[in-house]
This record gives structure tokens, sequence and C-alpha cells, in this order.
């Protein structure tokens, strides 16, 4: 007896003792005969025997557990033999009685997600490891001669500077360590595996930004496409700076040292104050990114920030409805790591966070 009858056998009901092999042809035929009827007649009795018992599950069902209403029970039990076959496209509607296409639920979840991704994207980044933090004060006078040559005595100082034309401003606005710019570079190609893109770029004067928006830029191919902006507005709270506000690499410079700047665009902010607390930073962050924002008055933009730790608690704090919190500033932005990055979604005066892998775009 091969392995499908004996399935089929105890599918059946019938036991291997009743094949009995040693009979002769007639009595064999005659045996084959009502054994194709025995399986018939088996064959339609557990058929409906399992009919039967699913009709009797589905009439003692309690209505809270299975969520249906004793009046549609008693109605899918009456109809139960002329319910209509749903093809691979249509789902049942329990609610309404009536088959949903697929197809435009697809067309419907499109449009949702259409609208979703019309909304504009802050992506806000803040800067590299910067090359005073790692190697102290003293890095200037180590890395650079009298004569304002520089000299590279590690390896994670970078293999060259820009060009400026005072080399002593280096001291108040420094560079990115070798590894920093590294890592910029893998950040943008993090950003381009999730399909986001980039339409418009916003930096703080700072070098160290600068440098950062270059490299995340590059790391996303976009480097020569997004001219960065510069914007002194996003510039850290002047106050920290010991009455001594850094002098910043003009546009020439940095153009001269092949950075893609966008020549053209006129900073929000003109200047700034050593009066400036941090209440007041928090107000000056808040109106630049207004007036940013009043720039691009149109919908699916992603636009990308480089800015310092505390611009991730500062440009979207009052964005999102909440107050500042000036005393506590210090504390947060301690806790913000180089290339940390947060993410605001939304339009004009409503704006939430999300989390940067919902930021790709299918």
């Amino acid at each position: 007896m091969s392995s499908f009858q004996k399935l089929l056998n105890r599918f059946l009901g019938q036991v291997e003792a009743s094949y009995e092999p040693n009979l002769d042809s007639k009595d064999s035929s005659t045996r084959r005969n009502l054994t194709a009827l025995q399986r018939s007649q088996s064959l339609s009795k557990v058929i409906n025997n399992r009919r039967q018992r699913s009709l009797d599950v589905f009439k003692n069902a309690s209505c809270l557990s299975c969520g249906i209403s004793k009046d549609d029970r008693q109605a899918s039990i009456n109809d139960i033999d002329t319910l209509a076959p749903i093809s691979s496209n249509h789902e049942y509607n329990f609610e309404t009685k009536s088959s949903v296409n697929q197809n435009n639920e697809n067309t419907l979840s499109q449009q949702v997600r259409q609208k979703r991704r019309a909304k504009t994207k802050l992506v806000i980044i803040r800067h590299g490891e910067r090359v005073d933090t790692l190697f102290g004060d003293t890095w200037f006078h180590q890395a650079f001669d009298a004569a304002g040559n520089y000299r590279r005595f590690h390896t994670n100082l970078p293999m060259s500077l820009p060009y400026r034309q005072n080399f002593q401003d280096y001291i108040y606005d420094p560079p990115l360590t070798e590894l920093a710019l590294i890592r910029s570079y893998r950040t943008g190609e993090a950003l381009l595996r999730t399909g986001l893109r980039i339409d418009y770029c916003y930096s703080s004067p700072s070098l160290r930004c600068i440098q950062t928006a270059d490299s995340i830029l590059d790391g996303m191919k976009l480097r020569t496409l997004i001219p960065i902006r510069i914007e002194l507005g996003l510039f850290e709270c002047a106050t920290w700076y010991k009455n001594v506000i850094p002098h910043f690499m003009s546009i020439n410079e940095l153009v001269l040292n092949r950075l893609n700047i966008e020549t053209s665009y006129n900073s929000v902010q003109k200047s700034l104050s050593t009066d400036e607390n941090e209440y007041d930073y928090y107000q000056r962050s808040h109106l630049v990114m207004r007036q940013i924002l009043s720039k691009h008055d149109t919908n699916d933009i992603t636009i990308l920030f480089i800015g310092h730790a505390p611009s991730l608690e500062t440009l979207t704090r009052q964005l999102i409805g909440a107050q500042p919190r000036p005393n506590e500033l210090v504390e947060i932005a301690q806790k913000i790591n180089y290339l940390s990055l947060t993410i605001l979604e939304g339009q004009r005066n409503s704006w939430t966070f999300v989390d940067a892998i919902l930021a790709k775009q299918s």
C-alpha cells in the first residue's frame, strides 16, 4: 500500500487491516468497487460533520468575543449558504455589510501618503568634532609657526586647512578634525540611503559648521547641486564667547576655497551682541527660523540646517509650541553629541518631531 493510500485511509477512518491482497480476482474487483463507494460515502460524511461543527461553533460563539451583534449573527446564519465568494481584490466590511474594493483603498492610501509627504521637513544637525575640543586650546600654537605655516602634528588633524586672510582667526573659529570630516561624509551617505532628499541647506558661519555641511552634501552626492546659505542667526549664544565674537571667513574666502556657497543669499541676522543671554538666544533662533521658512512658502521640501549643539533645542522649541527653557539650555547642549540630528515635519504653525527612520520616503 502506498503512503498516499495509507494517509487517505486514515482520513476516511479506515484501517490498514481491511486491505486483503490474497483475495481472488473476482472478489478483489468487487472489493475495490465497494471500497470506492465507501470512500465516497465516508468523505461526504466527514465533510458534512466538519461543516456542521463549524456552524455549531458559529451559532454558539460569544458576541463579546467575536464582536458580532445578535441580529447580525442570526442574519449571517440564515444566509450562510448564500454568501457570495470574495475575490482577492475585495474585502468584506462588517460595518456596511458589503465588499470593499482594495484598489479603491490603495488609491486612498496613496493619496494619504502623498499628503503626508507634502509637508516640509526640517533636518537639524550639529557639526562634527572640532580640533580645539580634542587637542585643547594649545592646538593652535602647535599647528602654526610664527609665519602662519600649518604643521600637522597629529593624524587626526586635517590634512590641510582652508586659506584665510588672518590665520589667527582659527583660534576662535577652529576647523573639524580629520575624523570628523570623514564621519560627516558618512552621515551624508547614511541620509542618502534613507531616500531623504535635500532642497536647501543653511549653515552657521562657523567654519566647523560649513565644513560639516559641505561633507554631508558631498556624501549625499549633492555638493555641486545644493549651495550652502550662510546664516549668521544660526550661530550659538554670543554671550558664551567671553566678549569676543569670532571673526568668520568671508563669502569670498569660502568661495576661493572651492566651497559651494550661495553668494546671492543675504543673512537674516545682520549682527551679534555679546549682551545676548540664553533667553535672547531662543528668541533670535525662533525669529530667524520663521523668516527662513517664510522664504519657502511651499510644501514638500526638505531644508537642512547645520548648527551647534543648542541649535537642536533653540531652533525647534518654539516651533512645536513649547516655551523656552534658558536655565536648562547649557545642560541640554552638553548631552547632544557631534553630528546628532533631529527632524521636524509640518507646515506653517503645525510642527512635530519625527524619527529619522520615518523620514525615509517611499
